[in-house]
């Protein structure tokens, strides 16, 4: 079953032909505003949009440069671990095969 095409909140005689990028109100001819980056309904909802624009960006910019603590993580402390157990394992229990390994485990599990 068809929807009937959606209707201008201003004019309610009218067909709307687009929402506004902003609050996605429907919009006919008359109404929408056709502006950079969209259509809106009005000069408070594009500035409102600019605006959430710019912030979105500033945290984009704000997050790419500096070495979080995921980061720092997953390529320091990750593999400093790796190789310390690896170290252990390989020099400290001179573990030469997979039958070392098992006894060595249950060394250590009680």
């Amino acid at each position: 079953m068809a929807q009937a095409p959606a209707r201008c909140l201003n004019h309610p005689d009218r067909t709307a032909i687009a929402r506004c990028k902003q609050c996605h109100k429907p919009l006919c001819e008359r109404c929408a505003k056709k502006m950079t980056g969209g259509i809106y309904c009005s000069d408070e909802c594009y500035q409102k949009m600019n605006a959430f624009q710019d912030r979105v960006q500033k945290l984009d910019e704000a997050r790419k440069p500096g070495l979080s603590i995921g980061k720092l993580v997953g390529r320091f402390l990750v593999p400093a671990i790796i190789i310390v157990v690896l170290y252990y394992v390989l020099v400290v229990e001179k573990v030469r095969s997979v039958g070392d390994i098992i006894d060595l485990i249950r060394k250590l599990i009680p």
